[in-house]
């Protein structure tokens, strides 16, 4: 089964490494980039499942980037990571699509729930048309159509949709898109909305009790020690539990 992929996008090697270590751990296939021009061009040329991207990153603004982003790929999920907390930022986050923000440094912990949820997220809106159809007991039909008849076949499609039936787009024999009925799909989609609204109220309250002094504060001296410093705490604490 193919690993969910994550695009991690840092200019710093510190935080890239130890990031990519964990999301590995998690099960995610990772892929590093530097800057804002090289997370675009490994976009181009790979499918990721979610975007990890700091603020601030080489060659771009970070609103630039994250609005270039979202134009790229409207439907992929990104989270967004920050030196500092700040309301205007994450107002400004969200509006150009940004699914969560994060201050750092990040727990690891943290992070895996974070990239875990936004995968989940984005396999449950892909899950819609399919599920949808199954539910009709109708079968992924396509409809090809070059671009020579795409006018005439305009027309067709619309009926065909306005007649309550569902018209699948390819591209190179793979789907790349689905148009459903409107009433259909906020039907069905109630559902869904509701299993999303459950998973995003959960992660927050998580993300609450991550995100306090004490927490931060752990997480700051777990980030800056030395190999040495935590293989002793973690023999300390065995020797507590034992």
């Amino acid at each position: 089964m193919p690993r969910d992929r994550v695009l991690l996008v840092d200019d710093q090697p510190k935080i890239l490494a130890s990031y990519s270590r964990a999301l590995a751990s998690a099960g995610f296939e990772v892929t590093e980039a530097h800057s804002g021009d090289e997370a675009l061009r490994r976009l181009e040329n790979a499918l990721f499942d979610v975007v990890l991207t700091d603020l601030l990153v080489p060659q771009t603004s970070g609103f630039a980037f994250l609005e270039r982003l979202h134009a790229f790929s409207p439907e992929l999920p990104f989270i967004v990571m920050v030196d500092k907390q700040s309301n205007e930022i994450a107002v400004e986050a969200a509006e150009l699509g940004a699914l969560q923000l994060l201050v750092k440094p990040i727990g690891l912990a943290c992070l895996k729930q974070t990239v875990g949820r936004a995968v989940r997220m984005r396999r449950a809106r892909q899950d819609v048309v399919p599920a949808f159809l199954a539910r009709r007991g109708e079968a992924l039909t396509p409809i090809k159509i070059t671009a020579t008849d795409a006018k005439n076949q305009l027309g067709h499609v619309l009926e065909t949709v306005m007649q309550g039936g569902v018209v699948l787009i390819t591209k190179h024999e793979t789907p790349k898109a689905a148009v459903i009925p409107m009433a259909e799909y906020e039907k069905f989609s109630r559902a869904t909305e509701a299993k999303l609204n459950a998973l995003s109220g959960e992660f927050d309250a998580l993300l609450a009790r991550m995100q306090t002094p004490e927490a931060r504060a752990g997480m700051q001296a777990a980030f800056d020690a030395t190999p040495e410093q935590l293989a002793k705490a973690a023999v300390t604490f065995a020797r507590k539990r034992a």
